[in-house]
């Protein structure tokens, strides 16, 4: 079976202006996120983490089933899989930094979790065999320099540290896995599957100590925020985009999101530090370094979720029919 990637290098659709485009959309889902750090802070009091995320994510799931019931069912017997992967690895990856913050201070968290830029074109390379340029492999480490400078303050290695170690590779893998089997026409699908599948697990880790909803209406409006614009909508587009977008080059705008948190946090009172805009300007280094090595990703030598293919004889000639091996 042809992999997604080599569908999308057939039709043209990484490399060039559409990378750029994507490449946009997600840096603009980056900026919707940290504002959406803004509001959840905001929210914690009245809804507490697990309630906040596992409604955020069912509710958005269940929209986007009411919109399009067929989409997930029209996706196929590997796309289902993968979908279900990338549910798999954005909860826990959820879960597990939201446990280790209980142990470690929000600076080391953040900072730990960044590390899933480097870790994404790894993953990418052992999983999928994925090669990266040289520019987005500097790319990405002028990134991991810049989120270490706006957070980094020391790391002492323990419980907290290690769970969130588990949560940036989880991320990683749930990047890696996206920028590889997403594509233009399995966009929907694939979205409602990860978010609805992300709040399911969410709610197992909720539903014990019940659920909470906002007491105020302003809570309500920012958790419609939460719901239909940082939830359903950035998910759709950060699966989009990665139709597009290589999976490390991918990990390098999401880099941003910190520097969205910063930003935003002006509005709010908050004062921005020396560190975060070296820090800032470093991460925007990394983009322009990203978008400079334009060029297309290489496809894997197998598609681990493909089926074989049954290999026909040309036309006009007898040939049995048999089962082939995977395309590399």
């Amino acid at each position: 079976m042809t992999t997604t990637r080599q569908t999308e290098q057939r039709l043209g659709s990484r490399g060039g202006p559409g990378q750029r485009i994507a490449i946009i959309a997600l840096t603009c889902a980056t900026a919707v996120w940290g504002w959406s750090y803004i509001t959840t802070v905001w929210l914690l009091p009245e809804m507490g983490t697990p309630s906040l995320v596992a409604v955020r994510f069912v509710l958005a799931g269940l929209i986007m089933v009411a919109i399009r019931p067929r989409a997930i069912l029209s996706l196929g017997r590997r796309h289902t899989l993968a979908g279900l992967g990338l549910a798999f690895f954005l909860g826990s990856g959820t879960l597990l930094q939201v446990q280790g913050q209980h142990y470690i201070p929000a600076s080391q968290s953040g900072f730990l979790v960044s590390l899933f830029v480097v870790l994404t074109p790894l993953v990418a390379r052992v999983l999928f065999r994925t090669k990266v340029t040289k520019g987005v492999w500097a790319g990405v480490l002028v990134a991991t320099g810049g989120l270490a400078v706006i957070s980094f303050n020391g790391v002492a290695l323990g419980l907290g540290s290690w769970l969130t170690l588990a949560a940036a590779l989880s991320y990683s893998i749930q990047v890696a896995f996206l920028s590889e089997y997403s594509a233009p026409d399995k966009v929907y699908g694939l979205a409602t599957l990860q978010i609805l599948g992300t709040g399911v697990i969410a709610s197992c880790w909720a539903v014990p100590s019940g659920i909470d909803l906002p007491d105020t209406p302003a809570g309500w409006g920012w958790l419609a925020y939460s719901t239909l614009m940082a939830t359903l909508g950035m998910y759709a587009v950060q699966t989009w985009a990665q139709s597009r977008v290589s999976a490390a080059g991918a990990a390098v705008v999401l880099a941003c999101e910190p520097l969205f948190v910063a930003v935003f946090s002006l509005l709010v009172g908050a004062s921005l530090t020396g560190r975060t805009v070296i820090g800032g300007m470093l991460i925007l280094v990394a983009m322009f370094l990203v978008v400079s090595a334009d060029r297309s990703v290489p496809p894997p030598l197998a598609d681990p979720l493909a089926l074989p293919e049954p290999l026909t004889a040309p036309a006009g000639e007898d040939g049995p029919d048999v089962p082939g091996p995977r395309h590399p």
